[in-house]
């Protein structure tokens, strides 16, 4: 590949032998889908050869364990070997280095402090369940688990792999020996010196069993943060060792466990460079670094300081499989930028996708990697430009169509533009700004009100509505105080200081106006008749929400349902005690209680165009992920 804009990113790099033509790196991570019998699926073939077409310079397979019964893939016979030989070929056919990963899920419960802080939720109304007791490993369990490390790791040479790795991170087993708040032994694999002993001896075991010409790295923390247990100068030093001993040919790192490893949208984006750039000045082995990288720039600039030899960009792989192509290619504006919102990929992993890229966990269907031309060009009118609007148009104009859209509003992006409002969500914006770079490439018709007669009028051969939904409206018999649906409050707050947000769904959108209220410093109080505080996505993302709102002042009163309303008065009721509590000096409410279709024109055009489609949330309100689905699928259909 010839050098871009990005001259650094786009460069071969080598290790033991192995040459990758790029920086650009996917490490091991999961996706249920993934997982047939035990063995990689034949989707997962498919998954890994649509980020080698993207121009991925390397891909390590992940979540794949030594030992049965770990839910993931499973390495735990010779089975594996022509499956290993299938991923490998996968990436092997476009340029692709594969590697291997072997990770073995470790033993909980964990001692010392959750990674997740308390939900707000309401006390229990029956005995909880006890769970189930720590598994403490043998020393002959330990050894025997090192065996098995040596053996997978045969294995997959033999099917061809490119490379090995053990990961060493997170809270999986080899981390949990590492650190001593979670290894309490007192034998001699007890302790951080001990889990380093079981850490040299599996590795030791995995180079036996693969040879000297295959790579061996290892996955470690910078730093165990929020766990505590270990500092980035005890990690270093681990580093350094494993370089002076010979026992890896590279190391990938990122910081902390849970919440911060994953790095959900309010996080900064790169936040432990850092603490890579440390480790790099102790250790001359090739670094690679996991870390909410998600822009090319971002990795050229990493690689440009000199911290880092080549950068993963999991999650933005994810988001777009081609995203390293198009950034070599300079079309940064056809790039799907991952907002880091985690709803889609870890907070579902069983059937893991992306929140707005309808491609990804879809690429072995017919239709969807390589789209099929429109066998007869016709002109498809779609009205509205929220993410399903714009999902079919693009996808309809690809095909050949000729693609109209019209859009009441002034602006592209329908609900997304609302939920970026929010401080802590403003990456959720790159889904909207995503089609608002994509409209030069179909006429787009803002400021425009679609009519019945206006839409038929431009003869169209196919209509689909994608006018989204209306948020309900909160009905108090009592209220004499303003009450706001969750879409009429940004502009209406005004000096109103002490705000009762009333949440009857469970969603992200009560989530989102907690956020911005409280950010303005505004008193909230946060009312749910659910048993605990929800939010759509995922549970880290929901941590990191509440540990702003805490230190913002918000209270809760999750399992109470608004009753009564007079003046500034507030009666609350619990949903199983019927307890009640009166909240005094409220002087505004904002109701999250669902929405309702907004699909007017589907009635008023039945009968009267050839093809006719509703989808997103003019069909039924979902989420973002639905919506983008269905407006994909629909465009593959018309």
């Amino acid at each position: 590949m010839n050098q871009t804009q990005f001259p650094l990113l786009f460069s071969p790099w080598s290790v033991r032998g192995v040459t990758m033509k790029n920086r650009v790196v996917i490490s091991g991570h999961f996706a249920g889908w993934w997982v047939d019998g035990g063995l990689p699926s034949a989707a997962f073939e498919s998954y890994i050869e649509e980020r080698a077409k993207g121009e991925v310079g390397l891909f390590v397979i992940g979540a794949t364990s030594p030992m049965p019964g770990s839910g993931w893939m499973q390495n735990v016979s010779d089975e594996i070997i022509p499956r290993y030989a299938a991923l490998a070929a996968a990436g092997h056919q476009h340029g692709m280095k594969v590697f291997a990963q072997l990770c073995h899920p470790g033993f909980g419960p964990l001692p010392g402090v959750s990674i997740f802080g308390p939900i707000p939720s309401t006390p229990a109304t029956g005995p909880r369940g006890k769970s189930a007791p720590r598994k403490v490993p043998s020393v002959t369990e330990l050894q025997e688990l090192v065996a098995a490390h040596g053996a997978a790791a045969r294995r997959a040479a033999e099917g061809g792999v490119d490379g090995l790795e053990l990961h060493a991170h997170e809270s999986f087993l080899h981390s949990q020996m590492l650190n001593p708040m979670w290894n309490t032994r007192t034998d001699e694999y007890g302790g951080f010196a001990g889990g380093e002993r079981f850490l040299r001896e599996t590795l030791i075991a995995m180079r036996q069993s693969i040879g000297a010409s295959v790579p061996l790295g290892v996955r470690v923390k910078l730093d165990d943060m929020e766990q505590r247990g270990n500092t980035p100068e005890i990690y270093r030093g681990l580093v350094q060792r494993l370089e002076a001993d010979g026992l890896v040919d590279y190391v990938i790192t990122t910081g902390g466990d849970g919440r911060l490893h994953h790095g959900p949208t309010p996080r900064p984006e790169g936040e432990w460079l850092p603490l890579a750039a440390e480790l790099r000045k102790v250790t001359k082995l090739p670094l690679l670094h996991a870390g909410r990288i998600v822009t090319a720039q971002q990795a050229e600039d990493a690689l440009a300081a000199g911290w880092l030899d080549a950068v993963c960009m999991t999650k933005a792989h994810i988001c777009d499989p081609h995203h390293a192509k198009k950034a070599f290619e300079g079309r940064l504006d056809d790039i799907r930028y991952c907002t880091r919102c985690l709803q889609s990929c870890h907070g579902a992993m069983d059937r893991m996708t992306c929140v707005y890229n309808p491609l990804t966990s879809r690429e072995a269907m017919p239709g969807w990697s390589e789209l099929v031309p429109a066998a007869t060009k016709k002109r498809v009118v779609i009205v509205g430009a929220g993410p399903a609007g714009m999902e079919a148009a693009l996808t309809a104009h690809a095909r050949g169509h000729e693609v109209i859209v019209l859009e009441r509003s002034g602006q592209i992006g329908g609900q997304v533009l609302l939920a970026a409002s929010s401080p802590l969500r403003k990456p959720w914006g790159r889904i909207a700004e995503f089609y608002q770079r994509q409209a030069s490439k179909l006429d787009v018709r803002l400021n425009t009100n679609a009519t019945p007669e206006g839409i038929l009028a431009l003869q169209p051969d196919c209509v689909i509505v994608a006018t989204g939904s209306k948020p309900n409206r909160l009905h108090n018999t009592l209220t004499t105080n303003e009450v706001l649906p969750s879409d009429d409050y940004l502009d209406r707050i005004g000096d109103k200081n002490r705000v009762l947000i009333f949440d009857n769904e469970g969603s992200n959108r009560a989530i989102t106006v907690c956020d911005y209220l409280s950010a303005l410093g505004k008193e909230v109080v946060f009312v749910t008749p659910l048993a605990s505080i929800r939010s759509t996505g995922d549970t880290m993302l929901l941590d990191e929400f509440l540990q702003h709102f805490r230190k913002r002042g918000v209270t809760f009163y999750p399992g109470y349902k608004l009753t009564e309303s007079a003046t500034t008065k507030k009666i609350l009721r619990h949903v199983d005690t019927a307890e009640e509590l009166v909240l005094e000096n409220i002087e505004l409410v904002v109701g999250v209680v669902g929405s309702a279709c907004n699909n007017k024109l589907t009635h008023e055009l039945r009968g009267k165009v050839s093809e006719l489609y509703t989808i997103g949330d003019a069909n039924i309100p979902q989420t973002v992920e639905a919506a983008t689905y269905q407006g994909a699928r629909i465009g593959r259909r018309v």
